[in-house]
């Protein structure tokens, strides 16, 4: 199994969306981002290859593509490592079809309707599709868009392209959600997941009674969570144990066996329980 590294580049987006769950603190969030240029990202990740091998990168954000020449350090990283990008599609699709191997480099995108255009973003997912990229489209419920769920689950499955529900969390109304989905609109969001695995427990963990104990767990292990200021967490939940920094800690390693959860309640659907290894492999195998 590949050593799994999730990386939020930046905290920036030509979006603004009202759900983003940094809506209202763009400032703020900024202020964490580090734009040492593309060398010392070399470097970095030269030494992360050297420690850890062919390695699995999930770059994310704010907006992935609009990081200072993220092209540029793209074609680096894919000589050494498998990429995913979770993206808004607003780049050149067509130049970016013509740089990058599919073998390489998938593509989660997703779609926001209050600032694409639904026919655009389904040309350029086909094109990806076309020219044998891996991709798939994720769709925030928002409680205003979720009339569009149906229709847009439906464009997207008949041309075979993966469709994934993200229940919003945030507030809306003076309703908190996930909790605040009535019954009929969280049986259409575990509808809409039923036929992916990863969906479907997603919702589930969003949506159901959570219960659960601190367990033995490979995060930290075999996972890092970089944020945009180069620290790295063992995991994306709050509060967990800093590891190190990307930029500033030549000597930055990985944990040298699991530990104990530090999340006495944590129920994530991807964790690396130690000896539930069928439950949460399969979403990390690349």
């Amino acid at each position: 199994m590949k050593t799994f590294w999730n990386w939020d580049i930046h905290y920036a987006c030509n979006y603004r969306c009202s759900y983003c769950f940094l809506a209202g603190k763009w400032d703020v969030a900024a202020e964490a981002n580090r734009y040492p240029g593309t060398e010392k990202w070399v470097e970095a990740w030269g030494r992360i290859y050297d420690k850890y091998g062919a390695c699995h990168i999930h770059l994310s954000g704010g907006e992935p593509s609009a990081y200072p020449d993220f092209f540029g350090l793209l074609q680096y990283l894919n000589e050494k490592f498998t990429l995913q990008v979770s993206t808004n599609l607003t780049f050149d699709v067509a130049g970016f079809v013509k740089k990058f191997d599919p073998e390489r480099i998938k593509l989660d995108a997703s779609f926001h309707p209050e600032f694409a255009d639904f026919n655009r973003f389904l040309a350029d997912i086909l094109s990806l599709k076309n020219n044998n990229f891996t991709v798939s489209v994720s769709f925030v419920a928002y409680p205003p868009h979720l009339e569009r769920v149906d229709s847009l689950k439906k464009h997207f499955s008949e041309n075979g392209v993966r469709f994934i529900v993200q229940p919003f969390r945030g507030e809306y109304q003076g309703r908190k959600y996930p909790d605040g989905y009535t019954e009929d609109e969280k049986n259409l969001l575990r509808r809409c997941g039923e036929d992916i695995l990863s969906t479907k427990d997603m919702v589930r963990y969003h949506l159901d009674t959570k219960q659960a104990e601190a367990r033995l767990c490979h995060m930290g292990q075999r996972y890092g969570k970089i944020y945009a200021s180069a620290d790295v967490h063992r995991c994306c939940s709050t509060g967990v144990k800093k590891i190190g920094n990307l930029l500033n800690d030549p000597d930055f390693a990985l944990l040298d066996k699991p530990e104990i959860c530090e999340v006495a309640d944590c129920i994530c659907w991807r964790r690396m329980v130690v000896g539930e290894e069928s439950k949460w492999s399969p979403h990390w195998q690349q």
